[in-house]
């Protein structure tokens, strides 16, 4: 890790310097609802930097809401393939929040420890993540709560923590060292300092291993049914998670023309594990929901050593039914059955 700093003042000419490299670069812009989101912009002008939380995550530079895997097309030659992988930009992802940047880090051991993904691993080698502090937070963050911090520095390429009129910038990683040498001037070393000050003070929700330990024993309890209650399966928690990874496959065309796609699901969905014969063996949302949660802190702690949330709070933030995540798993391993 590489200690920097770099003047407030600044940072419109090292992010303008980025676009100028001819990068793809996303970064949080307001819009009319009120809300931010992640988008591809042309100047620092563009970016957004009151907020607590984007609406969904920037998952999507890598693992895209519609991914054309590839197109073919019929001619008197044969079949011609086209792979989507030739055509990938660098990108630089800016203003993500800690929590987001940690969450690359789950998605990395989901599509590439077992039977790595081309088509992930390809947008992940050409992505920079160049994340920013949080000053403040609201209700909905729990990040402290799953071993995260306003200020964590996991996933991210760098790490930028405003500090008044200076900013403190943790260089991570060999993509983070690059971004910075081609605006070298504008930095200055600085020695290791105390962040504490600059975060925003989120109150622990719960014990993280006691967690994990409880619900082994939660997958019967009867609270399912009451945390569940009020949900529609509309997905709003899926889309807007940034560690979800549904997917589904479809093939659209005709025997002259085509394309595959991979498009974004939701375990919440009622026809996500309906079989082609017609029988579904999750019939209710109860089952789906307890589905989604114990993935989140059972299923991919015993398949990745990982627990899926960052406690970024979208799901809580975006929920039609208010269904609150934090408070759903104490809920149930609160009555967990030991066994």
């Amino acid at each position: 890790m590489e200690i920097k700093n770099i003047k407030s003042s600044d940072i419109p000419a090292f992010f303008n310097q980025l676009i100028k490299q001819g990068k793809v670069v996303m970064a949080p812009v307001l819009k009319k609802s009120g809300k931010v989101f992640f988008e591809q912009v042309q100047s620092y002008s563009q970016v957004a930097s009151d907020y607590i939380q984007t609406g969904f995550s920037a998952k999507s530079v890598v693992f895209p809401k519609v991914e054309v895997l590839f197109s073919y097309t019929k001619t008197e030659e044969g079949i011609e393939l086209k792979d989507s992988i030739a055509d990938i930009p660098e990108t630089i992802v800016w203003g993500l929040r800690p929590c987001d940047g940690s969450a690359f880090n789950y998605m990395t051991e989901f599509f590439l420890r077992e039977n790595p993904d081309t088509y992930y691993a390809a947008r992940k080698e050409k992505t920079t993540l160049i994340a920013v502090s949080c000053p403040k937070a609201d209700d909905a963050c729990f990040c402290t709560s799953v071993d995260l911090n306003p200020g964590s520095t996991s996933g991210s390429d760098i790490l930028l923590t405003i500090m008044g009129e200076d900013i403190y910038v943790e260089v991570m990683t060999e993509k983070g060292k690059a971004a910075v040498e081609n605006s070298a001037s504008l930095f200055t070393v600085s020695e290791e300092k105390d962040k504490e000050e600059f975060l925003a003070k989120i109150d622990v929700k719960f014990s993280l291993d006691e967690i994990k330990e409880k619900i082994k024993n939660a997958y019967d309890s009867a609270e399912w049914k009451n945390v569940s209650m009020g949900c529609f399966g509309c997905g709003a928690c899926a889309f807007s998670c940034p560690t979800c990874t549904c997917f589904d496959i479809q093939d659209e065309g005709t025997q002259n023309k085509g394309q595959r796609l991979r498009c974004w699901d939701s375990c919440g969905f009622g026809l996500f594990t309906k079989h082609s014969s017609g029988h579904n063996p999750k019939t209710n949302q109860t089952e789906r929901r307890r589905q989604r949660l114990l993935h989140k802190f059972k299923y991919s702690v015993e398949n990745l050593d990982i627990v899926s949330c960052v406690g970024c709070g979208r799901c809580i933030r975006v929920c039609p039914a208010h269904l609150n995540i934090f408070e759903n798993i104490l809920s149930v391993t609160a009555s967990s059955i030991e066994r």
